[in-house]
């Protein structure tokens, strides 16, 4: 199993992983770790380092989601990152990522495929979609069925 690690500038992480548990449920070997205002750079390298091998010393690799490309917790993240053999960092992190990875983490063991796998999902998760309601009837089928 990898572990996964997810951070960012304020509520960003917990938001996320919130949602994630509300739609795959919790997640095991998954931690999560806030750049709020006011932290400490110091503090906060510490936590991810402490927290990188805490998950290592439970996992096979760790993926870690952040926030912003040449933000803090990305380059914290980066930094971190160079001193582990398996640990890949992805930035951009959005919902439809995470559902997957949260699912395929389980079965792989190669780190750096799952997070091509999770970059892919999330460019495919990017979409913009337009409701086209040019060729809708005026009125509403009343006999319709609905969802």
């Amino acid at each position: 199993m990898i572990g996964c690690l997810i951070t960012g500038h304020g509520e960003f992480a917990p938001g996320l992983t919130k949602a994630l548990h509300m739609i795959a449920g919790t997640q095991e070997h998954f931690q999560v770790i806030a750049f709020q205002d006011g932290d400490s750079l110091e503090a906060y390298e510490e936590n991810i380092r402490l927290t990188l091998d805490a998950l290592l010393a439970e996992t096979e690799g760790v993926l870690v989601f952040t926030d912003l490309l040449g933000g803090t917790p990305f380059r914290t993240a980066m930094t971190q990152a160079v001193n582990y053999e398996n640990v890949e960092v992805i930035t951009g992190t959005n919902l439809p990522m995470l559902i997957e990875s949260s699912m395929m983490r389980l079965m792989e063991t190669d780190v750096k495929a799952l997070a091509e796998r999770s970059v892919a999902v999330g460019i495919e998760g990017v979409q913009h979609v337009v409701l086209d309601l040019s060729n809708e009837p005026d009125e509403l089928d009343e006999d319709a069925e609905g969802i």
